[in-house]
């Protein structure tokens, strides 16, 4: 995937805004919101995807409304084209497609800064809530700096680690093959270079001593940014990543099904009583409380939905949890979110020379979380999500010698 980054918006100056959806009544609404507000200008708007494509060349909008379903160019087409040329801050509106589907989550993979179902406003039964939150959503988003995306470019995390070739053994002949890196995230199998057998090519049972974990915290915004940050990270590093969500169980179970289909790592729904192991991704909701156990040499899950533990903080508990297991050997990091989270948990990695991280704010759809975390902690490490990747692969460098025993 490449990158390049595209404008922000000055604070002092309105919000432009271009409207592309086919539906005439849907349009004349949201100008009607918008008329309202001094902070928000409504510069035109578009009936299909390719009148958009031309009314973002022209006026260069701050913020993109864009309409999932339209003829002509559907909305996904046009977002994917856009990322590719004019990277803008888009909403995504749809009448079809729920929140929490694979059809949203593609749009937030494909560059979307926000999704909404039209089924979820307009229904009169308080419009003033579902004004103010479109207004919200629009706000936030023209703080964003969106880079652009290849939606051609391969994912599936095989970097430099990735792509060192594999040795396995004949169980007929004894014949040592090697087995690139493809061939192995492509098939089950192989055949031997001597005797042409077929060789079980079992990764998927292969258990990966951990050596190092990485827990992710995050709320709204931040399915985005776990869309590129998981699946450009290596299946075979050294290191476990627990992420911590805080939306309802639900959707995030929905998000790891579709996250797991586009990843080369293992991405689970984290349960009690699984063993942690390295180049694995366990997803759990803001309403589990997650702890690590101590069994026989591994680290065991310990998830339950105890209410007491609400006011703690999810994340916090994950890293006070952990930390002390781990030691130096914790990396916390901090996505979008607007829940008060984290920093008790931070601090606990700070203690025990663990790593501290934060999402750059300027990918931060809600900044609440990161703002604290990088104000409390003077030594975070501030990264895009490219750069959070880049820093997890030299970390797994560091480590991957090393194995952590409980």
């Amino acid at each position: 995937m490449t990158h390049r980054t595209t404008h922000t918006t000055a604070p002092s100056s309105p919000i432009k805004v271009l409207i592309a959806d086919d539906s005439w009544v849907f349009r004349r609404i949201l100008r009607d919101i918008f008329k309202r507000m001094q902070h928000i200008q409504v510069i035109d708007d578009a009936a299909n995807g390719i009148e958009a494509l031309e009314q973002i060349i022209k006026f260069r909008p701050d913020v993109l409304i864009l309409d999932m379903e339209m003829p002509i160019m559907d909305g996904l087409t046009t977002l994917q084209h856009l990322m590719i040329h004019t990277p803008t801050p888009t909403i995504i509106f749809s009448s079809l497609s729920q929140d929490g589907t694979a059809r949203s989550f593609d749009a937030l993979k494909y560059g979307a800064v926000d999704f909404v179902a039209k089924s979820s406003f307009f229904k009169g039964s308080d419009m003033a809530a579902d004004n103010e939150l479109i207004i919200k959503k629009v706000t936030q988003a023209a703080t964003i700096t969106v880079k652009s995306i290849d939606p051609m470019q391969s994912v599936f995390g095989i970097g430099e680690i990735g792509n060192v070739p594999h040795l396995v053994f004949c169980e007929d002949c004894g014949t040592r093959n090697v087995v690139d890196a493809q061939t192995l995230s492509m098939s089950d199998s192989a055949h031997c270079s001597h005797c042409g057998d077929e060789i079980k090519l079992s990764t998927d049972d292969k258990f990966r001593r951990l050596s190092y974990a990485v827990v992710m915290g995050a709320g709204e915004g931040g399915y985005v940014n776990l869309l590129q940050i998981i699946p450009y990270l290596s299946p075979e590093m050294g290191g476990a990543v627990v992420v911590v969500i805080h939306d309802e169980p639900e959707k995030v179970s929905s998000f790891v099904e579709y996250l797991g289909s586009i990843s080369g790592m293992k991405v689970v729904r984290g349960q009690d009583g699984l063993t942690m192991e390295g180049g694995s991704c366990y997803i759990f909701s803001g309403t589990e409380r997650v702890t690590f156990s101590p069994y026989s040499g591994h680290y065991v899950l310990r998830v339950t939905s105890d209410p007491s533990f609400v006011k703690q903080g999810a994340i916090n508990t994950t890293l006070m949890s952990l930390s002390p297991l781990l030691k130096e050997r914790v990396v916390g990091i901090v996505l979008s979110g607007s829940e008060n989270d984290g920093v008790k948990g931070m601090d606990a990695i700070g203690k025990h020379n663990g790593t501290v991280i934060s999402l750059d704010l300027s990918r931060c759809l809600c900044k609440d979380m990161s703002e604290k975390i990088i104000r409390k902690f003077p030594e975070t490490l501030i990264a895009d999500e490219q750069g959070i990747v880049e820093l997890l692969a030299k970390l797994d460098r560091q480590n991957r010698q090393q194995v952590v025993t409980a």
